[in-house]
């Protein structure tokens, strides 16, 4: 393991980490990241590791979290992770969380070592007893959060099951849009911000749930807010056999023909400026 191991988890985190108050990065963390990405010498002089905290939902279901306190150790070493107790566990459920985090094993990439960690937490919590009933959850449920369009972007996505799931669990959280697979892919949504932000952690947990953590790579991309009658999508759809695909594997979409119909939607612009990197 070598800085490099470090600096990968901070990545891969980040990607699969994207919501508000899912990661919160110490500023050295957050500096050594951003020279990452910008294919320069990350500023690690002087640091015993890089931390970070994750914000793990108990369940699915549940609006209750747990803080991951993680510290990458520089230059080499497996993470240190320990939980944080919160206010609404009592000192033996905290402990029984804290109990079920594996322990450390130099044998793992940091990456693998975090969601290992994460996931037995998560097992950890189906024996803790249920939350109270809140008097306001129904209308809490209900609450989608104002309307927005986001976009999200995949360094690949291929497998048909995984692609249905994007369209099918839509309609749950009442939620419009189009998926695009391929290599880059492409999930745009229009819906209540809230009710985005509940999909994909129904996604992650529930459609990826049996993939490889170093698989479960999503970025966000884009977040505009809008009015009703801004709104251009009617359903969610998957949109791949509208585009002309390339390369070895047929996996590669035309961009060119991906923006067209973006023009043609209305929504060219936000497209330019999730994929693009244009203005």
């Amino acid at each position: 393991m070598s800085a490099d191991d470090a600096l990968n988890a901070l990545a891969f985190l980040e990607a699969m980490y994207p919501l508000e108050g899912e990661l919160q990065l110490s500023e050295a963390a957050a500096s050594a990241l951003a020279a990452h990405d910008a294919g320069e010498v990350p500023p690690l002089a002087g640091l015993s590791a890089l931390e970070l905290a994750l914000y793990v939902p108990l369940s699915d279901e549940s609006e209750r979290r747990v803080e991951l306190a993680v510290a990458l150790p520089l230059p080499a070493g497996a993470p240190r992770i320990s939980l944080r107790p919160p206010a609404f566990l009592t000192r033996s459920e905290a402990e029984l969380l804290a109990g079920a985090i594996p322990p450390a094993d130099e044998g793992l990439a940091s990456s693998d070592a975090i969601m290992l960690a994460v996931e037995a937490v998560q097992a950890a919590a189906l024996a803790l007893p249920a939350a109270p009933e809140s008097p306001r959850k129904a209308e809490d449920d209900d609450d989608d959060g104002p309307l927005e369009r986001v976009w999200f972007w995949f360094p690949s996505l291929s497998t048909r099951e995984k692609r249905k799931d994007l369209v099918t669990y839509a309609a749950r959280y009442r939620l419009r849009g189009f998926v695009l697979s391929g290599k880059p892919a492409l999930l745009c949504l229009e819906g209540g911000g809230r009710a985005v932000d509940r999909y994909m952690g129904a996604i992650k947990s529930e459609s990826w749930g049996d993939i490889p953590s170093y698989q479960k790579k999503v970025t966000e991309r884009l977040r505009r807010p809008i009015s009703d009658a801004e709104r251009k999508f009617d359903t969610m759809t998957d949109i791949t056999s509208l585009i002309t695909h390339h390369g070895t594997y047929n996996h590669r979409g035309d961009m060119s023909e991906v923006k067209k119909f973006m023009d043609e939607w209305g929504v060219g612009d936000d497209f330019a400026g999730a994929v693009m990197n244009a203005s």
